[in-house]
């Protein structure tokens, strides 16, 4: 582990760089990586040509990448399952209070799925498993509170609107509220289980498992009873779905803590107040919300303006545009921990190669993967439902958005592992803000249209404020135009 650390400047600031294997990457969508939770201790060498970066990185992290692929299509299957097992109306309410559920989550863990990623990793190297359980312990506290209030709070929206129609106004939709505990414990368990190394209870039981139990469960309800499915009904199933995985990951978590009981037995050891906590956290906490609540809250602007039969079918779209972030998100996982040791070795011209050439790569995927939905894209929602036929137009304007923003590379990990975090956190909140104003604005004007373009602008603006921002504080392009004028000054000299 490397002890220096340096200082680096930019336009928004100046922030001191942490240890490699403590760094962290936090992506438009949540976090990406950090340099533990690989199950291969081989390092990533990064001289020579460019086989000699890639192939380690995905040799590392190829369980990794099983997951995460394994995961997407969990998801996608979720979500198929579910359209066809609901009427329209209550698939729309599934998926928007869902979304509604992991923003108040999110709240509720206060960024202390965050915290942990930096804190404990040093300490599992020199096995101090009692410091570590200190940690885990103050940390699940605020957690517990944190996401008590915000369940409290997500309660008076539902009393305020109740009987006013819509998602929040059936007093039967608050089950979903159930939820806002059992996701934030499990998701601080995978980042526990991440910072001691365990790619398993990093990925598995929230990525793949959650979801494909709920699928099968509300399968056999569906089955048992032949009516559609009511969104009450899987909400508790879910709910009933976490507690399980998570009294499960316990064991996993003791295993892996050479049998020291995490999240239990240190509780009351902890003396630092929440109000010193809340104040080391608040700048995870501001990006990880940020960070949700501009991924998700489309679906739920569009649910409560617009109503839950459109917000349904935006849900089918956003989810499948979403699809093609994987080749560019996949390769954040094991890029993050190697951007970080070239900054500290102060080798930019590698750094642009591997992230330029990523994004030359995953741009042309996504290419192609936009004309293919251009030429069948109302196949593939079909596989929701023939009336989702309808969102075609929708998924277009968002699956342009991903391509474009795909060109801009993985600005949020390189500004993290470059010792840009609050430049990264304040990009992040500005165009979120701004973002769901403007959404809320062309919503009540366009309807779902207005949300596609809203939700695509904003995220190319922001994938093109990171690039530019770390180009000018580090003349770093992250972007995938060094990777094409290399490939032309290449082509020209073959041709002459």
């Amino acid at each position: 582990m490397e002890s220096a650390v340096r200082r680096h400047g930019g336009p928004l600031g100046k922030e001191m760089v942490t240890p490699a294997a403590e760094r962290m990457a936090i992506t438009g969508r949540g976090v990406a990586s950090t340099s533990v939770g690989m199950t291969d201790d081989e390092p990533i060498r990064a001289s020579g040509g460019p086989g000699t970066i890639f192939s380690p990185i995905f040799r590392q992290s190829w369980l990794a990448l099983v997951y995460r692929c394994s995961g997407a299509v969990v998801t996608f299957l979720f979500g198929v399952s579910f359209a066809r097992m609901m009427s329209i109306e209550e698939y729309g309410v599934l998926m928007s209070l869902m979304t509604f559920g992991f923003i108040a989550a999110t709240v509720g863990l206060v960024g202390q799925q965050l915290h942990v990623l930096r804190e404990i990793p040093s300490l599992a190297a020199r096995k101090n498993y009692t410091a570590i359980g200190s940690i885990v312990a103050k940390r699940v506290r605020v957690i517990c509170l944190g996401s008590i209030a915000a369940t409290v709070t997500a309660l008076l929206v539902f009393v305020a609107a109740h009987g006013r129609g819509g998602i929040f106004g059936r007093w039967e939709y608050s089950t979903s509220l159930l939820l806002v505990l059992p996701l934030a414990l499990i998701e601080m368990q995978s980042s526990v289980g991440r910072a001691l190394g365990s790619v398993n209870l990093a990925l598995v039981p929230k990525d793949v498992l959650w979801r494909l139990l709920v699928i099968l469960l509300g399968g056999a309800l569906f089955a048992t009873y032949g009516h559609p499915v009511k969104a009450a009904d899987v909400f508790v199933i879910a709910t009933g779905v976490l507690v399980l995985l998570i009294a499960i990951q316990q064991v996993h978590l003791r295993h892996l803590a050479e049998g020291h009981r995490l999240f239990t037995m240190v509780v009351r050891r902890s003396k630092d107040s929440i109000a010193d906590v809340l104040s080391t956290s608040a700048p995870f906490w501001v990006t990880s919300i940020a960070s949700i609540l501009f991924a998700t809250i489309d679906v739920v602007v569009v649910s409560v303006m617009v109503g839950p039969e459109s917000g349904g079918y935006y849900y089918a779209a956003n989810r499948i545009s979403l699809l093609l972030d994987f080749f560019l998100s996949t390769f954040a996982i094991p890029a993050a921990p190697l951007i970080a040791r070239l900054f500290d070795e102060d080798r930019r011209t590698e750094i642009i190669r591997v992230t330029s050439g990523a994004a030359l790569a995953a741009f042309i995927a996504v290419l192609g993967c936009v004309v293919a939905l251009a030429l069948a894209g109302d196949i593939v929602l079909m596989a929701f439902g023939e009336a989702f036929v309808r969102a075609h137009g929708v998924l277009m304007v968002l699956a342009v958005g991903q391509l474009a923003s795909t060109y801009f590379g993985v600005g949020s990990i390189a500004l993290n592992m470059t010792g840009h975090q609050r430049a990264a956190m304040y990009i992040m909140v500005i165009t979120s803000v701004l973002g769901i104003v403007a959404m809320v604005g062309a919503t009540w004007t366009f309807g779902i249209w207005g949300t596609a373009v809203v939700a695509a602008s904003v995220g190319v603006a922001t994938r093109v404020w990171m690039a530019a921002h770390i180009h000018a504080a580090e003349r770093i392009d992250l972007t995938a135009t060094t990777m094409l004028r290399t490939i032309a000054r290449r082509a020209t000299r073959m041709g002459t």
